[in-house]
This record gives structure tokens, sequence and C-alpha cells, in this order.
């Protein structure tokens, strides 16, 4: 093998450490200068894009706070509607069960009323049938002399006149 050559040995040495030399010098002047200066920005650029991050973050979290006290003020607001709502609810049913009450007392009060003329135009009418059987029976009675069962029979006559009578009216 020729690289273990003692004659070339010197001269491979030689050149070996000038090329090390000199890529050294290019890395170190040209190339890593770059490169670092390449890994600076991008290391800059990340650490603004955190920085950026976070500030959104912080942003979403305020308007995550805004979003839930806007939220927890539309509840109470609905709450409040809510109970608004009910107590109209529950002052118009106690409006219309008192209309309601009060159409039914006068509808009670009527219906006793006219029970109670109804009542006065019945007695009134037997009493003017009664009236009328007394004064037939009392006629009968002194134009013709008649003993105990026959005025008991011209009365029982009588009544069943009315009866029919009363009963055609209806």
């Amino acid at each position: 093998m020729p690289q273990f050559d003692t004659t070339f040995f010197s001269s491979q040495i030689f050149w070996t450490i000038v090329s090390f030399l000199v890529l050294f010098v290019v890395l170190g002047r040209w190339i890593l200068p770059r490169i670092a200066a390449i890994l600076q920005e991008r290391t800059h650029l990340i650490e603004e894009e955190i920085a950026q991050a976070r500030r959104k973050q912080q942003e979403v979290d305020e308007i995550k706070l805004d979003y839930a006290d806007k939220l927890s003020s539309l509840d109470d607001e609905a709450k409040k509607m809510f109970d608004a709502s009910e107590k109209r609810i529950i002052e118009r049913r106690e409006q219309l069960m008192g209309e309601w009450k009060a159409e039914m007392e006068r509808k009670k009060r009527d219906f006793r009323e006219e029970t109670e003329i109804a009542r006065q135009i019945a007695i009134r009418d037997i009493r003017n049938q009664s009236a009328d059987l007394i004064v037939d029976a009392t006629e009968q009675i002194l134009h013709r002399h008649i003993d105990d069962r026959q005025a008991q029979q011209l009365l029982e006559e009588a009544i069943e006149e009315m009866e029919k009578d009363a009963s055609k009216k209806v």
C-alpha cells in the first residue's frame, strides 16, 4: 500500500497538515461565521415566534376572560328576563283567575236572581190557581148544598183540573 510507504509518509503528513490548516482557516473565517450567523438568526426568529405566540396566547386568554364575563352577564340577563317573564305570567294568570271568579260570581248571582224570579212566579201562579180553585169550589158550595163527601170530591176534581192546566203550560 502506497500510504504506508515511508518515503512518501512525511510528504503526506505535511500535505495533510496543510490541507487541514487551509480547511480550518476557510471554515473558521467564512463558513463557520455564516453558519453561526444563520443559527443565531434562526434562534432570534424562533425566540420572536415564541414571544409572539405568548402574546397571542395572552390575547386569547384575555378574549376567553371577556367571553366568560359576557357569557356570565348574558346568563344573568337571561335569568332576569326569565324571572320577569315568569312574574308577568303569574300576574296575568292571577288577573284571569280574578276575572273568571268575578264572572262566575256574576253568573251565580244572575242564576240565583232568575231562580228567585221563577220561584216567585211559580208561587204567584200557584196562589192564583189556588184562589181560582177556592173561588170555584166556593161558588159550587154556595150554589148547592152538598155534603162533606161531595165537597171532597169537588175539591179533588178542581185539583186535577189545576194539574192538567199546569202540565199544559209547561
